[in-house]
């Protein structure tokens, strides 16, 4: 047996369904046993010459054939749901923690790594919890009352099947413990094909334009043999482990075979017992042999188990539990309370920053050094400043992402809270899916309130233009809309979170002058009801906008235009 505590923690969380799959998984190997006593007596009938007993006996048998098709589907459900459970608690609590400043702001994580844990590694520990945890309990249940019962029949018999079951359950850990090692092998190259293979998806019409296309290849190449060949060393460690097993069963079989058959050597008629130590020596073996097959069907989701706990996923939110039991809000990932708290009517009047500075950890200056800044509902604000000045670190700290090192953001003389704040990114995404899909993201809104959104967004009149409307397919990354459509969708879904401030990140980068134009003037429009605050290097973009600060280092100054 492998224990990975971690695993035995999670389904422990959910002790009914745990207690039901167990229970009924002991049952059906129940149904196994009655069946083997069944034949033993349909088997001693037959050489007696009772045909009552035979079909008494043949009866019983198909009763429990069919009691066993019932409590295998009963079965099945349990597991899955149980299974189905964990997984779902652990992927929702990697994506908390996922979703952290920390982790947002590593530049060493891959995309394509945490993918595979969420999907993959997640994914693949069902086989362990569904399975493997419930056949483990069968093993240390129903193995010694079957030991037992061998025991009462035939002594020798008995302890020949202890002894083998031992051997099955302690001969490979040392092999499965070698096999465990492999397999981190295993998943790290798993994970990093992953990695590759998503980044190279991504960037493919760069990597075309700069005829690296080959060395791409060459690359995905060198790491498809490396998951290769860590698969075949863990194959053969399995083939080694699994040819322990067989042995331990097939000698345990054929020790209490020899045992039982003694009887019949000395020219006697077998007993209905030497059919009961011949049938139930095997069935003894069954948990052992079911506890392999799972074991070996699990193991990619157990080679991920270190992945998943470095992403948090086996880490309670305690900060979480903390305030909940001294009845405060719970923790937003990001610091502040949980979403839904904000203002109902999306409206604030004043964002203040006082003082603020922040350095990235290991540089030798501040990025922001004494900031101030003062932003109103009713005008636009926009930030310039060269690449590098800190526009987007100025955004992170007041969405919450980094924390600054001194210095108070507040809104309307209170904290800010991460749920405040809605942001338009400079590239949005968008996913594949319906526009109405794109747009209820945060919720599901009434058809009214779409409608309201798309029309301050200024994209309602495009939207019914669309074939199908709101119910119209959108291409993975918005590929079949244009650049000014995606913005404005983007803005759209912001508005529709009804947070009272509104981060806009480069609006027009991608826009020709006229779409531009169109996406600058819903801005102003936007900011007659909310906080608006624009990030731009456009010129075209500062049309009409009252107030303009330049960031130059550290510090905000008014514009000179």
């Amino acid at each position: 047996m492998m224990i990975v505590a971690e695993l035995w923690r999670e389904a422990a969380r959910f002790p009914a369904a745990l207690t039901r799959s167990t229970a009924l998984l002991v049952l059906v190997l129940l149904t196994h046993l009655a069946q083997a006593v069944a034949v033993a007596w349909a088997m001693s009938a037959v050489l007696s010459g009772n045909p009552g007993d035979v079909s008494a006996a043949l009866a019983l048998i198909v009763g429990i054939a069919l009691a066993r098709t019932l409590l295998s589907l009963g079965q099945t459900s349990a597991a899955a749901g149980l299974g189905g459970r964990v997984r779902q608690r652990l992927r929702r609590r990697a994506m908390r923690a996922a979703l952290v400043p920390e982790r947002l702001h590593d530049t060493a994580a891959r995309a394509g790594a945490v993918r595979a844990g969420l999907g993959d590694g997640v994914d693949g520990t069902d086989a362990y919890v569904s399975k493997y945890i419930p056949a483990v309990a069968q093993v240390l249940l129903a193995c010694p009352l079957v030991v037992a019962a061998l025991l009462l029949i035939s002594p020798a018999a008995g302890l020949c099947v202890a002894a083998g079951i031992v051997l099955a359950l302690l001969g490979p850990m040392a092999w499965k413990r070698m096999m465990a090692r492999r397999g981190l092998d295993h998943w790290d190259s798993y994970e990093a094909l992953s990695a590759d293979l998503l980044e190279s998806l991504r960037g493919m019409a760069t990597l075309r334009a700069l005829g690296d296309v080959p060395g791409t290849r060459q690359r995905l190449d060198a790491r498809s043999e490396a998951l290769r060949r860590a698969t075949e060393r863990v194959m053969r460690v399995s083939l080694a482990e699994t040819a322990v097993i067989d042995f331990a069963v097939q000698a345990g079989v054929v020790a209490a075979a020899a045992a039982a058959l003694g009887h019949a050597a000395t020219g006697q008629a077998p007993a209905v017992e030497t059919y009961l130590v011949l049938l139930l020596a095997s069935e003894a073996f069954r948990p052992i042999r079911d506890l392999s097959r799972h074991w070996h069907a699990g193991f990619l989701g157990l080679t991920a188990v270190p992945g998943l706990a470095e992403l948090g996923a086996f880490t309670p939110d305690h900060d979480t539990a903390r305030r909940a039991a001294q009845g405060g809000p719970a923790s937003h990932p990001s610091g502040g309370a949980v979403p839904g708290t904000a203002a109902a009517d999306g409206r604030a009047e004043v964002l203040h920053v006082a003082d603020l500075s922040f350095r990235y950890p290991g540089a030798r200056d501040d990025v922001l050094r004494h900031l101030s800044l003062t932003a109103r509902r009713g005008s636009l604000t926009a930030i310039v400043g060269e690449s590098g000045a800190g526009k987007s670190t100025l955004f992170d700290l007041l969405l919450g992402f980094l924390t600054p090192d001194s210095g108070r953001i507040t809104l309307d003389g209170r904290p800010v809270r991460p749920d405040d704040i809605a942001v338009v990114s400079q590239r949005p995404v968008l996913f594949a899916g319906t526009v109405r899909d794109n747009l209820a993201v945060t919720g599901t809104p009434e058809e009214s309130d779409l409608a309201a959104a798309c029309r301050a967004a200024g994209v309602l009149d495009e939207i019914r233009g669309l074939p199908r409307g709101f119910d119209t397919e959108v291409a993975e990354a918005g590929a079949n809309l244009s650049g000014g459509q995606r913005q404005r969708l983007a803005l759209a879904r912001a508005l529709l979170a009804r947070r009272p401030v509104l981060l806009v990140d480069e609006p027009t980068s991608a826009l020709d002058a006229d779409r531009a134009a169109e996406v600058v003037e819903t801005l102003h429009r936007v900011a007659r009801d909310r906080i608006v605050i624009m990030i731009s290097h456009r010129p075209e973009a500062l049309a009409g906008v009252a107030t303009v600060l330049r960031l130059d280092a550290g510090h905000l100054e008014m514009s000179t235009r």
